[in-house]
Formats: C-alpha cells, structure tokens, sequence
C-alpha cells in the first residue's frame, strides 16, 4: 500500500507534529507499506530514513496560538505535493485545516484520512473561515491525538473525531537506579526539552525554577535540550540535537520538567521523557494532566507557579522514581500499541470501506 504522509510544518524547526508523522512513517515502513512523507524544509535526515521523503523547501512563517508555524504555501509546492499525493493509496494529511499544501492536498483526496492535534479555544473571526474550509474537505476519517483536540475538531468540523494518541518509539528499558544514585552522575540532573525561544512552552519559568532551587539549597545540575538562545544564567543549554541524542541525554536525567504555559493538546514532551526513564514534573495543563494520570507517574504544579514548581521538583528528587517504572508507564503510547490503530484505517480507507 502507497501511503503519502503530510506534514504541514516545516521540518527544519523540530516540533512535536513532525516528530510523530516520522515516528508513523518509520514504523509503516516496518510493517511493509510504502511510504512517502511530505513536508516543508530540507532534507534533514540524510540517510538514517528508511522512507521517502519529499522535502519541499522554503516555509512562510506564520503565528498562531502562540507559536509560530512554518508553512508551505507557494504555489509550486502546493502544485508539488498534490501530484505526489495523488499517486497514493490513501492520504493522511495532519492538521487539515492548516493553510498551503495540508488544506490543498486534503481537499482533493478521494481517500482521506486526518489528523487533528491542535487544541484552541478560536476567536469567532478565525473559527468562521475554518468552518468555511471544513466544509470543502471531502469524506474522511478524522482522527484527534486527544480529547481535547477532538473538542476543537467537532466544533471547527462539526464531525466527531476518533482519539488515538501521539505515539514514541520505545527505547530498550533503562538500567535499574541503585539507592542513593542519580542517573547523570553525583548529582540530580533536571532538565528541559523544548524550544526555548517560544514563550508557551516555559523555558523562563524552568529558568527562576533554577534560581529559585538553588536558593533553597537544592544540589542539582540543570540542562535544557532544544533550539533557541537562552539569554539565562544557572542552566546549561545544549541546543537542538539529533533524535539519539537527545535520548542519550534523557538517559542522563532525573526528572524533566514541562512548565508549558498553554496550546498543549498531548503531553507528547512527557511520554518521551518517560520512555528514556525519567520522571517528570509538569504545569496542570488538561492534556498534560492527562498523560500523568494515564501513566501513573509524574505530578503537576500550577501553571506558571515558579514556588509550587519548585515543591514538586524538590517531592520528586526526594523520592526518586526507578528509570524502569516510568518506561513501561510509557509504553502504552509505543509504535506498538499505537501504529496498528492507524495501519487498520489506512487499510479501510485506502479500500474505500466506510468507517464508523
């Protein structure tokens, strides 16, 4: 089976979009389908790929929901990736109302399955031309990474949403922790992972959070992982950094801490952490609340509370949770589990069966 994987976002700029259409196309591959993915950008993963890869060149940037987005909106490369769609079994494009190549290739797609990750409450000037475009998609199977992206689905769509989450690809477990050890040496180490020039996703709070925790007399090294200038003192920020490395340095953390301050539809920054063997410590944002009570581990603090922040972080290191417990909490959120959910409605659309 032909499947053509769409991702609006630019793939120059990791996010957590891109991050799961590569994670379902590696794992397609594994189950023998042909694959090709499209996406704006470059070519950034050079030969590590076992699927094809339509890299389509410059993005527009363009602000929504308090991020920026990087788009494919010139004409040739919505010329581009139509063509190339159209030569698929099914098409599977995510965030379907995004404008460019995703809503152009959703709207001309016999067999059409799509994604809805994003969770927003839109103002009724925005929410108005999105029903609009709803509108001209034509049949398909919606899908929602979360309960409350499927809120934002229906009422965007009017359509109810099937909620299969994002998913990770499940490292082997971690070593067991010995008592009294930490993971990254002779101190705790706490960490970030995230664009740090984006304020929703926290990273100046994970900076007082620092401050705050040393001033407590809390002994613990501080890294943030992810693309961006710091402009802080007291963290040690390692940049933007190839996918098994950036699992070689969760291996090496205590606890991640997530102090997003909204947008959030899944905690997909926490199932992560959880699979390398972290604990995590996260803003009570619904969707991330979400994952910890469905894992098991993990707390919450208010959002944008750097004190009840700091109290958590401090009830986390002082009771150390084992690597192995939080990697098999994470794995109800593995390829495994997750893939042949989609595999099996790719199928049936690609077939044209009608699915509930």
């Amino acid at each position: 089976m032909r499947v053509a994987l769409l991702c609006p976002y630019s793939l120059d700029v990791p996010g957590g979009v891109a991050t799961h259409v590569l994670g379902l196309a590696e794992w397609l591959v594994g189950q023998h389908q042909d694959v090709v993915v499209l996406a704006p950008g470059h070519d950034v993963l050079g030969g590590s790929r076992r699927f094809e890869l339509e890299a389509l060149g410059p993005s527009a940037p363009v602000r929504f929901n308090g991020s920026v987005a990087r788009l494919a909106l010139l004409p040739g490369q919505v010329r581009r990736a139509r063509e190339i769609a159209r030569a698929a079994d099914v098409v599977h494009v995510h965030e379907p109302l995004t404008p460019g190549i995703a809503f152009a290739v959703a709207r001309h797609s016999p067999r059409l399955v799509v994604t809805h990750h994003a969770a927003y409450s839109a103002p009724e000037a925005l929410s108005h031309p999105l029903r609009l475009a709803a509108r001209l998609l034509p049949e398909r199977v919606s899908i929602a990474v979360s309960r409350a992206a499927a809120e934002t689905c229906r009422a965007l769509t009017g359509e109810p949403c099937r909620i299969i989450p994002n998913a990770v690809p499940m490292p082997s477990p971690p070593p067991r922790l010995r008592a009294g050890s930490w993971r990254g040496g002779a101190r705790p180490r706490v960490a970030f992972l995230g664009r740090l020039d984006e304020p929703r996703k926290g990273f100046r709070l994970f900076l007082e959070l620092a401050r705050e925790s040393r001033s407590a007399g809390l002994d613990a090294d501080f890294i943030a992982i992810g693309p961006g200038i710091s402009g802080g003192e007291g963290v040690h920020t390692l940049g933007a950094v190839s996918d098994d490395e950036r699992l070689r340095l969760l291996r090496t953390v205590d606890v991640l801490v997530a102090p997003n301050t909204g947008g959030e539809s899944f905690g997909l920054v926490l199932v992560e952490a959880m699979a390398a063997g972290c604990d995590v410590v996260a803003s009570d944002l619904p969707a991330f609340e979400a994952v910890i009570r469905e894992a098991g581990v993990g707390s919450t603090f208010r959002t944008g509370d750097v004190d009840a922040a700091r109290v958590a972080l401090q009830r986390s290191l002082s009771d150390p949770l084992d690597p192995s417990v939080a990697h098999t909490a994470a794995t109800r959120w593995g390829w495994d589990r997750v893939g042949p959910e989609l595999l099996a409605i790719l199928r049936e659309r690609a077939s044209l069966d009608a699915i509930g």
